[in-house]
């Protein structure tokens, strides 16, 4: 009988994926009656829980109390790392200003991209650790950080390096985002200065917010098209405000990942579908617009899309819970509570190339959530957070506790 670290045994139910990417209508592996075995921070065994017990001690039992395991959930995009907040925003949106309006005004990203250059490197680091803290409180396992809230090349470099900096339970991924232009400067000399310091920065991946207000199709192609040609993983907002045809870069380029998508038309996101890039649904972020647009998620069901998931934590939208973002994407985009369990696995962690996270196999990193209830259907039935029994993270189990606001 081999000795091993850890063993996750009375397992009700066990969801994952059987392959990466999951597409609409794909299979999904469910197991009742099973156990994981771990060693050295990975999966070592999947199977029914009296086959695993014969074939190992182990360290440590948990009893998951015949409850739903899954993978941890993976945010697929956030904006974690700046300063201050924006709430004093929510009185003019609810007044009728929109979001672009506020942009427009030098409010939003503009506001903050000033008080997070105002902000010591501490400040910034303890603003980062607390919000990943509130997000593995709700299970979040892997996640996605940009920058972005920076005016120059330089202050994305700071950014940067703080994200690398920290250390954390989880698993956290670099994005460098070209965010918006800067005021009172010569556009094109930003996107040529960001491109010229690609080769020095070498993000794990990079992003454009490419919209009304933001960059253009053209400046957005220009600055990935720079990244690929170094290798780097390529993101894209699209579509987020107005459609301008940043979508339709998807022809033209290799995304990992693209997202937003609520001005999307129904032909791009059938190309989409078709393609190998995930689409990042945020939720979140529609709800916090409070313009009721919604992506064609019919259409990326109907043409086998990848779709993933993201809170888009942000000063414009407070929410560092995955949880929140799986519930409100069965209730404003109707997703079924298992192809939002896929979005938010499985398929978040293929958009971040993490190719041993986001299920539960052997050789996979041992990242898995157990559950307060039985069922798959309750990860989004059950409205408001609070689901999660146990978190682990390798050799690390967390127990959750309310979380703070994440300030």
């Amino acid at each position: 009988m081999r000795v091993i670290d850890l063993l996750i045994d009375n397992i009700g139910v066990l969801a994952t994926a059987r392959k990466s990417p999951w597409r609409f209508g794909d299979d999904v592996f469910i197991m009742e009656n099973a156990a994981v075995a771990v060693s050295r921070g990975e999966v070592l065994d999947v199977g029914p829980s009296s086959a695993i017990r014969k074939r190992y001690r182990a360290s440590r039992v948990i009893d998951a109390r015949n409850r739903l395991v899954t993978p941890a959930l993976v945010d697929a995009h956030t904006h974690m790392l700046f300063a201050g907040d924006r709430s004093w925003e929510l009185k003019l949106k609810l007044g009728g200003v929109t979001y672009g309006e506020i942009l427009r005004r030098g409010g939003g990203i503009y506001s903050t991209i000033e008080s997070t250059e105002a902000a010591s490197d501490e400040e910034l680091m303890r603003g980062l650790e607390d919000r990943v803290g509130a997000a593995i409180m709700h299970g979040a396992g892997a996640l996605e950080v940009k920058t972005g809230y920076a005016a120059a090349p330089s202050g994305e470099a700071r950014l940067l390096n703080i994200i690398r900096r920290i250390k954390s339970t989880a698993k956290l991924v670099d994005t460098l985002l070209m965010h918006v232009p800067p005021r009172g400067r010569d556009r094109e000399a930003h996107v040529d200065a960001m491109i010229e310091a690609l080769p020095q920065l070498m993000p794990s991946f990079v992003d454009v917010f490419c919209d009304d207000g933001a960059f253009t199709v053209d400046e957005s192609k220009r600055f990935l098209s720079a990244a690929a040609r170094l290798g780097i993983g390529l993101r894209l907002h699209a579509d987020e405000l107005a459609n301008i045809g940043c979508s339709e870069l998807i022809g033209e380029l290799s995304l990992s990942s693209i997202d937003h998508l609520l001005k999307t038309p129904g032909d791009v996101m059938a190309m989409i579908a078709k393609s190998r890039t995930a689409a990042v649904l945020l939720p979140c972020t529609a709800l916090s617009m409070m313009s009721g647009e919604k992506p064609r998620v019919d259409v990326l069901r109907r043409e086998g899309g990848i779709p993933a998931l993201g809170t888009d934590f942000s000063p414009n939208s407070w929410c560092p819970s995955m949880e929140a973002a799986m519930e409100l994407s069965t209730y404003l985009y109707g997703l079924t509570p298992l192809e939002a369990l896929m979005a938010a696995t499985t398929n978040s962690a293929y958009s971040l190339g993490l190719k041993d996270v986001g299920v539960v196999a052997p050789g996979s990193r041992a990242l898995l959530a157990i559950w307060k209830v039985n069922d798959i259907d309750w990860l989004t039935y059950w409205m408001g957070g609070g689901k999660l029994s146990l978190l682990v993270l390798g050799s690390i189990v967390v127990e959750p506790k309310a979380a703070s606001p994440a300030t």
